[in-house]
């Protein structure tokens, strides 16, 4: 039994929020929420402590899970570029990639022959729809456009892009993109069905991790030490380290948890019910 350090369980008291990453975290391997999250969740409304997503996801492919379990306070999708009021229906801020460097991300990328994905306000596009997309559009539970991808970038708003590469059979290759556009956010992010393959959402490097956390202190009107997050990837360290108590999923790899204040269970073995019951329960 993995118990919690005595000085968390004192740190909980202070706890008036709660970030959650959703793949990984709030859904399991499978993509599916765990029973247990409905009774933990309901909990933390009970201490009255608010509950928010911090995710890569849009808040469209978001939204039934908000709706789902209750956690409906202000928070941020797309991996810091839109912070959101899922309650007020408010955009808190939104920073999007401009089109020339989002145009020349994409070009990069289809050189190098990785798998790519384009998110505007309301929709994501692909080029072709190949196994990948079929098993993400499940997770996500949104269907993709297809549609030319240079086209959308120049004709719509572009929040953020993302890029996808089987390490096995194409090498290392997002390291080496990141490092052509340096001026941009790669958040690496990975898909329990395909372990082969790793990911990174592109977003504009205006939207740091560190200013989406603090716009959401000042909109809740509460400090870091009030604030608990929770997370499975390598995209999630910069809030497990700014909350006051940071949770790694027991499915994360050493970094991120090298990154937080404690590893609670898998998200297969309902790691976040597991560890609010632990902080928050008798």
């Amino acid at each position: 039994m993995m118990q919690i350090p005595s000085y968390l369980r004192a740190a909980a008291a202070d706890i008036r929020l709660a970030f959650f990453d959703i793949d990984g975290t709030l859904l399991d391997s499978q993509g599916q929420i765990k029973q247990e999250l409905y009774t933990a969740i309901g909990l933390l409304k009970q201490r009255g402590i608010r509950s928010a997503i911090a995710s890569g996801r849009p808040y469209f492919a978001a939204k039934y899970l908000i709706d789902e379990l209750g956690i409906n306070d202000a928070g941020m999708f797309y991996t810091g570029a839109h912070l959101f009021d899922p309650l007020k229906q408010q955009t808190l801020c939104e920073t999007l990639l401009t089109k020339d460097s989002a145009l020349a991300v994409v070009k990069a990328a289809s050189e190098l022959s990785l798998y790519a994905e384009v998110y505007t306000a309301d929709a994501f596009y692909v080029a072709d729809v190949v196994p990948v997309t079929e098993v993400h559009a499940r997770h996500l539970r949104v269907q993709p456009i297809q549609a030319d991808l240079i086209s959308i970038i120049q004709t719509q708003p572009v929040s953020k892009l993302l890029l996808g590469v089987n390490r096995v059979e194409q090498g290392d290759l997002l390291p080496l993109l990141e490092q052509r556009f340096p001026q941009e956010i790669f958040a690496r992010a990975y898909l329990s069905a395909y372990p082969d393959w790793q990911f990174a959402s592109v977003i504009s490097g205006q939207a740091t991790k560190q200013s989406a956390f603090q716009t959401l202190l000042a909109h809740h009107q509460l400090e870091a030490h009030q604030v608990i997050a929770f997370g499975d990837a390598e995209s999630d360290m910069d809030f497990l380290r700014m909350a006051g108590i940071g949770v790694a999923m027991g499915n994360a790899n050493k970094n991120v948890q090298a990154s937080a204040n404690w590893v609670t269970k898998t998200a297969d073995e309902a790691g976040v019910a597991f560890a609010i019951h632990q902080l928050f329960g008798n």
